[in-house]
């Protein structure tokens, strides 16, 4: 199979790899974001623009909630990938086993990731297959000085295993959205 977008210069925009994480009645749950951007040059006022697709879990947990984790995940954190990115919270308690600790305020942050933030949502914006959450950094504590997982890099860390499963997802959520961006360009 065909890699879905090798070499397209937008693959360079969905970086950094996060984990975002969320909890609800006590059961956490997180999941990869498509794309975290700093979004205050305030320092006293941070801020980020967070984006996730409509269909995922954690997404309703954040809409529910209005708050949230964010792991920045390390280069060493590969394997989280299928975790967090291929299977859906709804269906079971995706982060039994994995090496984490919850927040003050009961949601998921990851051991071994370069860091993490505690983050509210200000505003939130639709873009038809997801949803922009204009987050305000309540809390961030760096964990260590390791380099993060970027997306443009990320695939070659993964068996091939794992690079087709998540090309056959990517292929099942680009039909899935389709019909939702219908009025962009209209």
């Amino acid at each position: 199979m065909e890699e879905p977008n090798r070499g397209s210069l937008l693959s360079y925009f969905w970086t950094p790899m996060v984990a975002v994480g969320c909890s609800n009645d006590g059961v956490p749950n997180a999941q990869i974001s498509v794309s975290v951007f700093g979004a205050s040059a305030v320092p006293d006022q941070p801020r980020l623009l967070v984006v996730l697709y409509k269909s995922n879990y954690t997404h309703d947990l954040v809409l529910a909630k209005r708050d949230f984790s964010l792991s920045l995940l390390s280069e060493d954190q590969a394997e989280l990938i299928p975790r967090l990115g291929f299977v859906s919270g709804r269906d079971r308690h995706k982060l039994d086993g994995l090496d984490f600790e919850l927040s003050e305020r009961g949601n998921p942050v990851f051991h071994g990731s370069v860091g993490w933030l505690e983050c509210s949502v200000i505003e939130q914006f639709d873009l038809g297959d997801s949803t922009a959450f204009l987050s305000e950094v309540q809390r961030n504590e760096r964990l260590s000085e390791v380099s993060p997982m970027v997306w443009s890099k990320v695939r070659r860390k993964l068996s091939a295993n794992v690079r087709e499963e998540w090309d056959l997802k990517i292929s099942r959520d680009i039909e899935q959205y389709r019909p939702l961006m219908h009025w962009i360009g209209e």
